[in-house]
Parts: structure tokens; sequence; C-alpha cells
């Protein structure tokens, strides 16, 4: 079975309980080894592998633990194999790519190394990892060879912690604070894996690192964006008021840049040891995918003997601990984000009216807003993990919707359908949709039902044509919704975009299509905020009617006001689509006022309620003859409203269907 890189990864976490046990518990450095490379080949899926220990005293490297090679003699570190392999400290060579350490090659048995991994400890070389080819010659990843490199750090400790038992009795108690650090980092890593809350688990790392370096103080900082204070988010027994310190501050600068921390004694005498009152800190960075988050602060090492300076071992176990607590605090922002995430989206299912079901690959329901709930009138619970089959087993044409989409993997919807799960007095729209996920999979179906029985609905679909005003009229009088016309006095506006089907050509087609329901979105919200009709979508073009089927005594202003408050956020629009590269939009305006006839036109199946005449079709004219950004108006609207509004009289013009020019006005928008 393939396992791929997150898999691995998880694999390796998972075996550091099992290298802390072995580090912890094995008496023999050959135990330690032997557990090491057999962790190591596992995880990386090597065939065979090698440790080799290195000897100052007799400049020689020697088998100490091997697996699928025969152990041979050992052999002489030459000057030039230590200088080479000095370039490569904490870090891997490819054998067969660097000739000079071919070396290690040759003293083998059974087959052919692939990678080394010199293991150094400040300089000092204390052995050698070696693996060789992986299982089936597959190539090693960057992940396996993050994974070594990691691996071979940790086998560097257990040298040189034996290397200290075997060389001097007094550096046991660095052997102790180094397994303490394992074990310690182990103990931490699933402590704070659990820890959601960033507050909580700062505190709760703080708390540690105080506790296994023996400080007297600790302090949290937390870099905040925008903000050039770093927030102490944690503190650990700081009784006096906690000073302000700026992440401009010049030991915070260069730790920024180094990414490594440091340790400040009395001869440092650094300012930011005067800030804090303290002689003695122990500062490193909180790093988590190159990025730093802010700083652990910690004073002051209390011991029997009284207090001491922080050490470079110290120095150490803070770093691993903060990049323990790094990779923690990412993690609960993440969960923190998605968490927001997920409750936005279903707070806006919660808030739609029409009820959306999602199906699992195997038609089980796994989630249902509450309109849903409502639609079928029932329990959550007995609808969650039901199958569809048994959901909609009384909707046949629902149950064909589903397995039609789940067949050809495309949305499917049926308009009017009866639904009998509830009643046959029911009347729903369903929609079916395949549910893709960012990779693209398909996890099953999306079911939308939208319940049309209720007067509600019908009036909200209405409120899209027309503004509220006109709706409440239409349906409080249901003569109004016969067939039939009358004369009446109204406005006419009409609006196009100027070179939209040129511009349109060059567009992607699901940007024409955004263009236009962002135009449509922001212009028919101005025409129904001034009581207009909007009458007809012609392509990119609107006919708006001021005066019917409800007059006022302003309509003409109303229609002018409309034109105005459109080509102003028209201009607005416009700075908004030159930040996303999008080309403006222009639009022209044609307004006239007269008599018409207004009604209901067409079948008592189908109606469409509009208005005829000569009036309109001057609009239209006006209109047409209007430069992008231009609003023209004929002599009737310029009489009424020139009192109101600013116009600029223009030549007259000869239009289609008038013997005698047209006297015009623009108004100065």
């Amino acid at each position: 079975m393939e396992i791929n890189e997150t898999e691995k990864l998880e694999y390796y976490l998972s075996s550091l309980s099992e290298l802390g046990g072995i580090l912890i518990d094995a008496e023999k450095i050959e135990t330690v080894s032997s557990g090491i490379l057999r962790l190591t080949l596992g995880t990386v899926m090597a065939s065979k592998g090698a440790i080799f220990l290195y000897k100052k005293e007799t400049n020689r490297l020697s088998f100490l633990t091997t697996k699928g090679i025969e152990k041979a003699n050992p052999f002489i570190a030459s000057v030039d194999f230590k200088k080479e392999l000095k370039k490569y400290n904490k870090k891997h060579i490819f054998l067969e790519k660097n000739k000079k350490t071919i070396i290690i090659e040759k003293k083998t048995r059974g087959g052919k190394l692939k990678i080394a991994l010199p293991l150094f400890h400040k300089n000092n070389l204390l052995g050698i990892l070696c693996v060789g080819p992986k299982f089936m010659n597959e190539s090693y990843t960057e992940v396996d060879i993050k994974i070594l490199e990691i691996i071979s750090n940790h086998l560097t400790k257990a040298l040189y912690n034996y290397k200290l038992i075997n060389d001097v009795e007094t550096k046991t108690s660095e052997l102790n604070i180094k397994l303490l650090e394992l074990e310690t980092l182990f103990d931490i890593s699933v402590a704070i894996s659990s820890v959601l809350d960033i507050k909580e688990l700062g505190e709760d790392v703080l708390w540690r690192s105080v506790g296994i370096l023996n400080a007297s103080k600790g302090l949290l900082l937390l870099k905040n964006e925008g903000n050039p204070i770093l927030n102490p988010s944690s503190n650990f027994n700081w009784e006096e008021n906690i000073p302000l310190v700026s992440k401009k501050t010049e030991i915070f600068i260069t730790i920024e840049k180094t990414k490594k921390g440091c340790v400040l004694t009395e001869k440092e005498k650094n300012p930011i040891q005067k800030k804090f009152n303290e002689k003695n800190l122990i500062i490193s960075p909180i790093i988590a995918k190159s990025k730093n988050q802010g700083y652990m602060v910690l004073c002051n090492k209390e011991t029997r003997k009284g207090v001491e300076p922080f050490n470079d071992l110290d120095l150490d176990l803070l770093t691993a601990l903060c990049n323990q607590a790094a990779v923690a605090m990412e993690n609960a922002k993440l969960f923190k984000e998605i968490t927001k995430e997920k409750q936005f989206n279903e707070s806006i299912l919660g808030s739609i009216a029409t009820g959306v079901i999602t199906m699992d690959n195997l038609g089980e329901v796994d989630s249902i807003n509450s309109a849903g709930v409502n639609i079928l009138k029932t329990e959550k619970r007995q609808i969650i993990g039901n199958h569809y089959m048994f959901l909609f087993e009384k909707d046949e044409q629902i149950l064909e919707l589903i397995s039609k989409t789940e067949t050809e993997n495309k949305t499917t919807t049926e308009l009017n359908l009866p639904f009998y799960t509830v009643s046959k007095e029911t009347v729903v729209n369903v929609s079916v949709s395949p549910r893709i996920d960012p990779e693209g999979n398909k996890q099953g179906v999306v079911v939308a039902i939208e319940d049309i029985s209720d007067i509600n609905k019908v009036k909200k679909t209405f409120k899209r044509y027309v503004s509220k005003q006109v709706v409440d009229e239409l349906l409080d009088n249901d003569a109004k919704l016969n067939l039939g016309g009358e004369e009446r006095k109204v406005t006419i506006l009409f609006t196009d975009i100027r070179g939209f089907t040129s511009m349109s050509e060059k567009m992607e087609p699901e940007t024409v299509v955004s263009t236009l329901n962002e135009y449509f979105s922001d212009m028919i919200d101005i025409i129904f905020k001034n009581n207009g009709t909007l009458d007809k979508i012609i392509g990119d073009e609107l006919m708006v009617v001021y005066g019917a089927p409800i007059a006022t005594k302003n309509d003409t202003e109303r229609a002018v006001k409309t034109a105005i408050e459109m080509q102003e956020k028209i201009k607005k629009l416009n700075k908004q689509r030159k930040k996303r590269n999008l080309p403006a939009i222009h639009v022209g305006a044609g307004i006239n006022t007269g008599t018409v006839i207004s009604g209901n036109i067409g079948s008592r199946d189908m109606m469409d309620y509009t208005v005829i005449g000569d009036t309109v079709n001057l609009a239209a004219r006006l209109c047409s003859s209007a430069k992008p950004g231009e609003v023209l108006v004929s002599k009737l609207v310029f009489k009424e409203t020139d009192k109101l509004f600013k116009y600029k009289k223009l030549e007259p013009i000869f239009v289609k269907g008038k013997q005698k020019a047209i006297e015009l006005f623009s108004v100065k928008t």
C-alpha cells in the first residue's frame, strides 16, 4: 500500500514516543543505535542502513550497528574526509554524487548505501548515519530527507550523552538534563497538542518552561499585526508592572534575523536587561513555518547554590520547547479559523429560506439547515443518517433528479413540484447538484428545496422585479392583475451600457455574467429606492417606469434622481473595477414623460405588466443618443424639473419616427 507524505509524517510523529523510550530505557549505546536505526529504516521505508561511530582518539570510523550490511573492520578517517564532512554539518549527502565520501561505500558489504548524514556536535564529529535505497527503488522525497535530518539530530544527542557518561562522571548531570529534555518534549508534545485555546496554550507552555529551566520569572510576548508593541500574552511570577517592549528593540531585531535565541548574563549589559530589571535572561523566538510569532523570556536560573546564569544547553531546551509551542499555536489558530468559517457557513445556511440537504456518496444525509428541517416538517435527528430513498420515498420525481445527478454528475432542476413527502398541497422548486471537494473529488450530492406554496414566497419573488410599494399595491388590489390597459401619464427611464457588446467579446463568459450581475444589483437597488417599476431587462439595457402602476406627484423628479444616482454609483463601481484590473463601465440614459397605455398584456396563464406608446419609444431614442456618462431628457421632462436639477441645452436632433427635430437637454451630474 502506498503511503503519502502526510501519513509518513504522522507515522514519524507517532514513533517519537518509541524513540524516547529507546533513549531513556536503554543502557548500552548499541541498544540505542539499533533502536534508532530500526526506527529510521522503518520510517523512510529503506532496505538497509548503518550507523558509524567516530573515535577521535584513534581517528577511526567503525560500525556501531547495521541492518542488511555486513560489518567490516574500522577504517581511518582522513583529514580531507573529515573536512568534506564538515560541509554537511546537520545536512545530508547523496553518496553517488560526492566522490570524496565514497570511502564509506567501499567499506560496506551487501549493497550500496544511498545517503549519509554526518553527526556533529559543536563541530565535533561523533559518527555517521547511513541509509540504503528505498524499497521498490523509490526516490527519496523532501519529507524523507527532513525526517532523516531530525532523527540524525536525536541520534547525535544520544551519542553525545553516552559519550559524556563514558568520558567523565561529572557529566552525569548534563546527561540527565538531555534525557529530561527529550522526555519533557515528548510529554509537552502530547499535553499541548490537545489544547486549542491560544491563551491557555501560551500559559501552559510558559509554566512548563519556567519549571524545567528553574526560572524565577517568565514572560510570553506575542506579535500583533499592525502594533509595534509586543503583547505580554502570559506571565509567571511577574508581580510588578510588566514593561512594554517594542518588536523593533535591537535584541529582537537580531533574533528576528538570525532565527536564534540568546543567553544574556551580567557580562553582556544589553539594554533589554535594564528594561526588565534582570541581569540573567534567556530569550527564544517562537517560530512556525518560518514565521516568528513572538518570544519566550525567562529570568534567573535558580539552583541549590543560588541564582546562576543560563547556558547553551538551557537555550537548546528552550528553543525546542518554543518550537513545539509554535506548532501548537499554529494548529490552534488554524482550528479557530476553521471553526469560525464553519460557524459562518452554518449561519449563512441557517439564515436562508431554501432548504439545503447534503448527502454522502452512499446517499445518507449528513447535514441539513434549519429551513430544510422546517420544509420537511420533521425533527433533525430523524433526518441525519437517513437514506434519501426513504426520506423522499413518496416523491418519485425528486428521486429521479437525485439519481440523474449521481449518474451524470451535473446539476438538475425541477420547478413547481408537488411535494408529497409533506402534503399534496405543498409545492417546491428542487435543485440537485454534485458535491465536490477542493481536490475535485465527488463526495455526494446537495439537494436544495424551495417551498413556493406560501404567499410570502410569491411576494418575495415579485419584489425582485418591482419595489415593495408596487408589490403591496398589486397584491392588495386583484383588479390590477387582470388583463387590459389604461391610458395614463408616466415617466420612462432607459439606461444602456455603452460598447458592452465589444467589451464582452474580450471577456470570459463568467466575467461577463459577473459584470452584469454586479451592475444590475447596484442599479436595481437605486431604482427600487426611488420607487421605480423595473419593466424590462434587455441584455444590458434597463427600462424603468415611474407613475405606473402607482402614480405620484413627483414621478418625473424621481426618474431624473434615479439616473443621477446611477451615474454616481457607476463612478464608484469603476474605481473598484480598476483595482481588480477590470474595464470601466460607461452608461448612457434617456428620460421622457408623457401619455402611455399601461396594463397587463398577454394571456390568463402568462401576462406581462408593461407600458407602450410613443412616449416609451422617444425615451429609448434619447438613451441611444446619450454619450457615455450622459443623461438626456426631453423638453417635457426639462419643464417639469428645471428648478430641481441643473441642465445644459443641446442642439436639437432628429430621431427615428419623428419628422421634426427633438429638443433635448443634458443633466449636469
